[in-house]
């Protein structure tokens, strides 16, 4: 048989704290992914916005704007969303009965 050695954690572990941190975690990547997926269709977007032949020079200014403002946009209601998320998950966490209920309220 194989003697395999052992070695004990000295940190206490924190369930709570563990969870909150992979939960942080994982929020954020999505956040940075929503974000990056935004910027790649605003940037191909504005890469053939300029590269068209058959659009005059008013018509592809007020594009490139149309495509700056919805880019606008899905960042905005990215931080939105992840912000609702992120108080309401530290809510249940924390127990708070006024969140619970309001989550409650919003999935029924």
């Amino acid at each position: 048989m194989t003697n395999i050695d052992c070695i004990e954690n000295q940190i206490p572990v924190n369930l709570a704290e563990s969870s909150f941190r992979i939960v942080t975690d994982r929020m954020k990547e999505a956040t940075d992914s929503l974000y990056h997926t935004s910027k790649e269709k605003y940037d191909l977007k504005a890469r053939l916005i300029e590269e068209a032949d058959d659009m005059t020079t008013k018509e592809k200014l007020d594009a490139l704007d149309q495509n700056y403002d919805r880019h606008n946009q899905e960042v905005w209601q990215g931080i939105v969303i992840f912000g609702v998320l992120s108080l309401s998950i530290i809510g249940i966490a924390a127990g708070n009965p006024s969140i619970v209920k309001n989550i409650r309220r919003l999935v029924a």
